[in-house]
């Protein structure tokens, strides 16, 4: 299976009849969402849904879309050949929920369960022909989920295919909706095992594809290679079968409107080992986890990074769906989704129906949002330093102590942590943006901390990129595996780096196991500036900074080491430590530390200080703004155009290394924030407006103006427009 998505990634393009990634519609951007799953009360065990309380919430809390299932243990509409509720008889509860929205002037999204399990009855009694087959001779596989009856599984190579087809016609020709919401599109879906069915559909279309019959033997244990080989063959046909569902579903929805479709991606993991064919098909995502406050900014900004709407989860499921008992957690996350461009989505929001208390949790920064959907509508994080998100490690890559790691996801989100708590305008972006020098060069630092392989064709684009006048930081085993995840001899990027791997000689080797800590990582070592160099100055000049895991390299003859590795028994120079060169028009910083891992784990404040100075190093333009905050202020920039800016300040206080799911009942305020932005060239300010409202001072001196905000509570938005200084005049 891995060797066929890598074949996608490839051949993506040409197989694809859609242009690039769709563009969603502008109220995507704005939507304010509550999610009505039908797996949970009040769609069983008993039903209790009431549309028109679901409504009047909604209106009262200022959301704009509900999420409404179609299908979830069972079916909520009727005119398919899925079965109800026992207690639903005629009613049509997306009918109903339509109705009761739309004179509020709410949307309604329609959840289409794909591939999900079915109600026990449904696929043992009511239509058997839909089930899986787990076993020869067997029947679907069984288990329970949540509340009330019991699930089964479903197989697509069944008449439950035709089913799904007719089931999503009927919901895009004969309701009201604004788009499609899809569970995820995703092979065998509660499959055990070793994944596979043994239908009719399965058995005989396999037959055909392939010439095997599928095995089949009670123990896992019992398989021969050989069987596992077909096992395998099957999984990547019946993919194919999937892919082309697929196609077909977005061929019968855009038939009748041109609407947009949405699936569950689940989380931003997912994107970077999803098949580009589904992506592609797809109009935005939905992110199931919620995850930190630093998550939850690097995943949405990677999807709007690659253009594709996103909405992550408010809050999440939890074991108590009849109470809401959220606090600040829930507005500041409100905040940091649409900041960065995301539209929240409340996971579990029916029990507000009765919990009116908690309901200006949410009410607030909804009223803010829909006070000023122009401004969040239509925009694009600011391109300034693009951190390149990655998760894979090759085998023995990964390094760790008792308490900390050293790993591809740790530096990665390390690097973006180091920025964002620093107040350096930042973005996540997939690995993908390498492939795209146009995108790329929108961007003024490109940062790869611990990316261990680059292709070739992504290296000659990195290279044009930094000739051009782009910054590049480069940390620690960067482009040092390659694509079967063996390390090599050499970096891919030696010659921007100006860097090799050490020689692992008698010596070194004794200098590298003197200098190792019993609970893992190297002890009492650390990078010290070298006092050649004229990168540093002031307090850095004699400052040590903590060394974390770290690859021995040698210096070739291009480069200028500005820090080097150092004893602490006499400060002796141990190795390079941080390389600095130029390349063309721009500049290069390699760092041979996981310094990114290490502030992740540890939150040092002289690791994210040094994270900065290095964007700082090769940037070779100002920072579009500069925030004197304390680092728990998430600060994000948005931009319409370029005679249109918006900044975004949210407050985080204490709680930006929160665990999941955890409540928060006060939110400290952030007093004497100085902001310095700079005016593009050739513009002068029209319009600066704050929302909410606030008092603030500013002043304006060449291109840049100093806005100071004496005091500042949940969120503070700044929007700057721009004209011409001779259309001015």
């Amino acid at each position: 299976m891995k060797f066929l998505l890598i074949f996608f990634r490839i051949t993506a393009l040409i197989l694809i009849t859609f242009d690039g990634y769709p563009q969603a519609p502008d109220w995507i951007q704005t939507a304010r969402i509550f999610l009505l799953d039908a797996y949970q009360p009040p769609f069983k065990p008993e039903l209790e849904f009431d549309a028109e309380k679901v409504a009047q919430t909604m209106e009262d809390m200022h959301a704009n879309v509900a999420r409404v299932s179609t299908m979830g243990t069972y079916a909520t509409i009727q005119g398919i050949r899925f079965s109800t509720h026992p207690d639903q008889h005629g009613r049509d509860l997306l009918a109903e929920m339509i109705k009761a929205c739309k004179s509020r002037g709410i949307r309604v999204l329609p959840y289409i369960s794909t591939g999900h399990k079915l109600a026990w009855s449904m696929v043992t009694k009511d239509f058997p022909e839909y089930a899986q087959v787990s076993k020869p001779g067997g029947g679907p596989t069984r288990d329970h989920m949540y509340v009330g009856e019991d699930h089964g599984t479903v197989c697509w190579n069944t008449p439950y295919r035709k089913a799904y087809y007719d089931y999503i016609e009927h919901v895009v020709r004969d309701y009201d909706v604004c788009g499609m919401y899809f569970d995820t599109w995703f092979p065998f879906y509660f499959f055990p095992g070793k994944k596979i069915c043994y239908c009719d559909g399965c058995r005989n279309g396999f037959r055909e594809f392939s010439g095997l019959e599928l095995p089949y033997n009670e123990d896992d244990k019992d398989y021969t290679t050989s069987e596992l080989r077909t096992i395998d063959k099957y999984h990547d046909w019946y993919y194919e079968e999937l892919v082309k569902i697929l196609y077909e579903v977005r061929r019968i929805i855009k038939s009748y409107k041109n609407i947009p479709l949405i699936y569950n991606i689940n989380n931003p993991d997912k994107i970077a080992n999803e098949d580009p064919r589904v992506i592609e098909a797809m109009d935005a995502f939905l992110y199931e986890r919620g995850s930190s406050m630093l998550e939850r900014a690097e995943g949405i900004s990677l999807a709007r990074a690659m253009g594709i709407g996103v909405f992550p989860y408010i809050g999440s499921y939890n074991n108590w769906p009849r109470v809401v008992y959220n606090g600040y957690d829930f507005q500041q996350q409100i905040f940091t989704t649409v900041m960065f461009g995301g539209a929240p989505i409340i996971a579990q929001p029916y029990p507000y129906i009765w919990h009116e208390e908690y309901r200006d949790y949410v009410r607030y920064p909804f009223s803010i949002i829909e006070e000023n959907e122009k401004i969040f509508t239509d925009v694009e994080n600011f391109p300034y330093v693009a951190v390149i998100y990655a998760i894979d490690n090759p085998p023995e890559h990964a390094k760790g102590s008792w308490w900390w790691k050293a790993d591809t996801r740790t530096s990665t989100l390390g690097a973006f942590a180091g920025c964002l708590y620093r107040h350096v305008q930042v973005t996540s972006a997939m690995e993908t943006l390498l492939d795209d020098p146009a995108q790329l060069k929108k961007y003024k630092v490109l940062y790869l901390a611990d990316i261990p392989f680059i292709s070739a064709q992504r290296i000659e684009n990195i290279k044009n990129y930094v000739k051009n006048g782009g910054g590049l930081i480069v940390s620690y085993a960067t482009s040092l595996y390659d694509s079967s995840g063996v390390i090599q001899d050499h970096f891919g990027l030696q010659d921007l780096i100006q860097v090799k791997p050490a020689d692992k000689t008698i010596e070194l080797t004794k200098e590298i196991d003197n200098y190792q800590c019993m609970v893992g990582g190297p002890n009492d070592l650390y990078l010290l500036s070298n006092k050649r160099s004229n990168q540093f100055s002031g307090e850095w000049l004699d400052k040590l900074i903590p060394l974390w895991f770290y690859i021995p390299v040698e210096l070739l003859k291009e480069g200028e080491v500005i820090m080097d590795i150092v004893t602490g028994d006499g400060l002796r120079s141990f190795l390079p430590g941080v390389i600095v060169t130029s390349y063309g028009k721009g500049r290069v910083l390699y760092s041979s530390s996981s310094i990114e891992s290490l502030f992740y784990e540890t939150n040092i404040d002289i690791t994210g200080d040094l994270i900065q100075q290095f964007v700082s190093i090769v940037s070779g333009v100002e920072a579009p703004f500069q925030l004197d905050a304390p680092s728990t202020l998430i600060a994000n920039m948005t931009k319409k155009d370029d005679n249109h800016y918006v900044m975004h300040l949210c407050n985080w206080t204490g709680e930006k290394f929160e665990k999941n799911d955890r409540y928060t009942y006060y939110l400290a305020p952030i007093e004497n924030i100085h902001l310095k932005l700079q005016i593009p060239k050739g513009k002068k300010i029209s319009l600066l407006s704050t929302f909410p409202k606030a008092e603030i001072k500013q002043s304006i001196e060449g291109n840049t103006i100093d806005i100071d905000i004496p005091r500042m509570g949940a969120y503070q938005g700044i929007n700057l427009q721009f004209t011409d200084i001779e259309n001015s005049k």
